[in-house]
C-alpha cells in the first residue's frame, strides 16, 4: 500500500504499477486526505482504476 495527498500522483503510480506487473491497480480514498494505491479489491469502491495495464478509467470513480 502506498500513501498519496496528491490525486495527480496517486493515479500516475496506479498506472504505472499495472504496467509493470500488468494486474489492476487502484485508487481507494483512505481518509479525508489520505488515498492509497493497491491492486483491484472487489469488496472496495476505488476512486480510479487501471482494468488494462497502464490505462486509467474513471468511470467508477466513486463520489465523496
Amino acid at each position: 500500500m502506498t500513501p498519496f495527498t496528491d490525486i495527480g500522483a496517486a493515479i500516475e503510480e496506479a498506472a504505472w504499477l499495472s504496467h509493470v506487473y500488468q494486474t489492476p491497480y487502484c485508487v481507494y480514498q483512505r481518509t479525508a486526505d489520505v488515498m492509497e494505491v493497491t491492486p483491484e479489491d472487489p469488496t472496495r469502491n476505488p476512486m480510479y482504476t487501471t482494468g488494462m495495464p497502464g490505462v486509467v478509467k474513471t468511470e467508477y470513480r466513486s463520489a465523496a
